[in-house]
């Protein structure tokens, strides 16, 4: 990590910054290997849907973290979101999942 803020620069507050291709291979390996590297399901302040009474609801995205998501400005645990049903993508997603019987 200390690669990374000398490259960012020490008097610099430390906070969070989206990845770049301007981190090596050795960079980015380490800041997997720290647990400082995450994949969210979707973007922030982007639309997606869940299923609410068997039928797709739009909501935004707002805020995700490690243990949950806020959608429409609302927190949710992964397992409350998992109980609802999901969250997806797509309205066409949703349907599927309601169909499969989400």
């Amino acid at each position: 990590m200390d690669s990374i803020i000398e490259s960012i620069g020490r008097d610099v507050m430390l906070r969070t910054v989206p990845l770049s291709k301007s981190l090596s291979i050795d960079q980015l390996n380490h800041l997997i290997d720290t647990g400082h590297v995450f994949v969210t399901p979707f973007g922030l302040n982007r639309t997606c849907y869940i299923v609410v009474n068997h039928k797709p609801f739009m909501v935004i995205a707002t805020d995700v973290s490690i243990r949950g998501v806020q959608l429409s400005g609302s927190w949710y645990t992964w397992e409350e979101v998992e109980a609802m049903g999901g969250v997806y993508d797509s309205e066409f997603e949703a349907l599927k999942a309601i169909a499969g019987g989400a």
